[in-house]
């Protein structure tokens, strides 16, 4: 059921996956074991989500009780940000493996490029109120291209980075990442960003593709929420009943049929066979047009800083952040952004910010 996409070392990556952030650990091992069942074949995951125990439960217990194979389905996890100096990420990698359970990962991502303070074990849950640190990115990067050389990991990749810091990669990559994940739905497409990795044949891949229309979160992400849910939009609810589709199919097949890789979270059995059945119709060019105005250029996560995070560095640099604001990263039920220590005044109010 699932249609691929061929990366840049010739690995094949499902453009479905199922997303695994904040569904309830009792939930879980059933929700994977139910995806698998219905034709998915991508699963994503990430160290930070506290989840990777369960993922790993059930798929073993799936691979067993069927003629399903390990090389079939395709498995993302992602490295914790407390890890990521050299000598940190191989055995932050063996810790993912051994709580999926798995010899190797078909994608490992370097979840943020904004390094924060090691620690000295494993969490079963990120603790949260870290410091961020200085680690330069091609450090982390080399580290990245080992967990390959060692058959760990089929293809490895980034998240929420920037063209400025692919491109500081890229200068020194011995493996070029396979795909930047980041996120991307109709209010915020990531054209700029999408046409930059096409140039440099990196996959990109959408988290949140929905916009995110109901997560639970702060004040600020709820007053996001309330004011502008895509998949109430007028436009594309009318799209749905020309296609007889739901608002969620088709911006989904929105983003696949610009070729990105997405990863619709569900638990909801319906809404999880709807979000991998987007493969028998097509949009229109006249309607791929009409959801690119839908375009304001507000990214879903956008916020202040809560204050939790304490910035080491004196300045912005490139092994730091790049940018004002790097990235976003789930800390105690919320998401916090890094800000640079000289844009204190922008706690207060954080200006509209694309990572491009």
């Amino acid at each position: 059921m699932a249609d691929y996409i061929m990366l840049n070392n010739e690995h094949r990556i499902p453009q479905v996956a199922l997303g695994t952030s904040r569904i309830p650990d009792e939930k879980l091992e059933v929700c994977i074991k139910l995806a698998l069942e219905m034709g998915y074949r991508h699963i994503d995951t990430a160290f930070i989500y506290g989840n990777e125990r369960a993922i790993g439960k059930a798929l073993q217990e799936y691979f067993e009780a069927t003629n399903l194979r390990r090389e079939e389905v395709f498995i993302t996890t992602k490295l914790l940000p407390n890890f990521m100096t050299e000598s940190a990420v191989g055995p932050a990698l063996d810790e993912s493996l051994r709580r999926l359970r798995l010899d190797y990962v078909d994608l490992f991502l370097i979840h943020i490029p904004c390094a924060m303070k090691h620690l000295d074990s494993y969490p079963e849950k990120h603790p949260g109120h870290e410091e961020t640190v200085q680690v330069d990115l091609r450090e982390t990067w080399k580290a990245m291209e080992e967990t390959v050389y060692k058959g760990k990991a089929r293809s490895i990749g980034v998240s929420s980075f920037n063209a400025k810091q692919l491109d500081y990669i890229l200068e020194v990559a011995r493996i070029k990442p396979a795909v930047n994940q980041v996120e991307a739905h109709a209010r915020f497409p990531q054209k700029k960003l999408h046409a930059f990795c096409k140039s440099r044949n990196i996959q990109l891949e959408a988290f949140s593709p929905l916009g995110s229309p109901y997560f639970n979160g702060s004040a600020i992400l709820n007053t996001i929420q309330s004011a502008d849910n895509v998949v109430e939009n007028s436009v594309v609810m009318d799209m749905a009943q020309k296609y007889k589709r739901t608002t969620g199919q088709i911006l989904l097949r929105n983003l696949v049929q610009r070729g990105i890789v997405v990863i619709p979270k569900s638990e909801n059995p319906q809404r999880m066979r709807e979000n991998i059945e987007i493969f028998s119709f097509s949009l229109s060019d006249e309607d791929m047009k009409r959801i690119d105005e839908l375009d304001n250029g507000e990214r879903r996560f956008c916020f202040s800083c809560y204050g939790h995070l304490r910035t080491t560095s004196p300045v912005c640099k490139m092994h730091v952040c790049s940018v004002c604001v790097a990235a976003t990263i789930i800390q105690w039920g919320q998401l916090v952004q890094f800000l640079r220590p000289t844009c204190r005044n922008l706690v207060q109010r954080p200006p509209r910010i694309s990572i491009q």
